[in-house]
């Protein structure tokens, strides 16, 4: 029994594939990070100029297309074309979704401070298309479900069979059905700040690629922060790293200074996946 949860933990770890990790950021940077957000004032979110709006994204999405789309086939993206879709409303969010699917919310033009500011937004979730962060955050949510509800029917049977304590059916379909949810959100939390920092890294390339300067692309990440003063949410419950560690790692990476990124050893990856179990539960 013991043997079957170890081959259990081993598809698990191996299945969700090799990530890249980031070099880690010194703590000076991340402190000096820090305290330019703090003295940023919150921008004020609410809904800008639709024509305005419109007019900055179609410019923004003309000028990076040559360059993501360059990035993309090197890198094996797949069909490397998106769809850019204008949400007209006061949401401070975009996301990427599907196989082609890019969202902008209203939000995001109210606080950009110039064109730069939303090309890298849109550079970025062209990056976790390139990437196949879609795709991958999918699997892992399946993979670490399947395999939790695995451990609870082994579970179930070993108290039956090693200690003749059978479990009622309907508390181990419960138990199933709760271990299922618990191992797809920790099989999601496990791997979602990394794979953010490594679609800002690739955002940074193809804004450079498309005559943009990344050092100037960073007042986005200024805003974000700046809205989550305050917040000690712990990292492993993050999907998204925390304004000065993300401001942090964009620097690094805009100057150039940034090391490659580094594979996730086996042990780094079966921690993170415990740690986000232990607060799911």
């Amino acid at each position: 029994m013991r043997q079957a949860i170890a081959v259990g933990l081993c598809a698990l770890l191996l299945l969700t594939g090799c990530g890249q990790e980031q070099a880690p950021i010194a703590r000076q940077e991340v402190a000096a990070a820090a305290q330019e957000i703090a003295a940023t004032p919150a921008p004020k979110i609410g809904l800008p100029d639709r024509q305005l709006a419109e007019t900055t994204l179609q410019r923004v999405e003309a000028r990076l297309r040559a360059a993501a789309t360059a990035v993309c086939r090197e890198k094996g993206g797949g069909q490397c074309r998106w769809r850019v879709e204008y949400r007209h409303d006061p949401v401070f969010n975009a996301f990427a979704s599907g196989q082609d699917q890019i969202v902008m919310h209203g939000g995001l033009f109210s606080a950009a401070r110039d064109e730069t500011d939303i090309a890298m937004v849109l550079a970025h979730e062209q990056a976790h298309h390139i990437l196949d962060h879609i795709a991958e955050t999918n699997r892992n949510a399946g993979i670490s479900a399947f395999v939790a509800d695995i451990l609870i029917v082994l579970g179930a049977q070993w108290l039956a069979v090693e200690l003749g304590l059978p479990l009622p059916g309907g508390l181990v379909q419960t138990a199933r059905q709760t271990a299922a949810g618990v191992g797809a959100k920790a099989g999601v939390l496990a791997f979602s700040v990394e794979n953010e920092i490594e679609a800002d890294a690739l955002a940074s390339e193809i804004l450079r690629r498309a005559g943009y300067d990344p050092k100037n692309a960073r007042g986005m990440l200024l805003a974000m922060g700046a809205l989550s003063k305050g917040d000690t949410t712990p990292r492993f419950l993050r999907t998204h790293p925390a304004g000065p560690e993300r401001l942090a790692h964009w620097d690094r990476t805009a100057t150039g200074t940034a090391n490659a990124p580094q594979p996730n050893s086996w042990m780094d990856r079966l921690t993170a996946l415990f740690a986000s179990l232990r607060a799911a539960l």
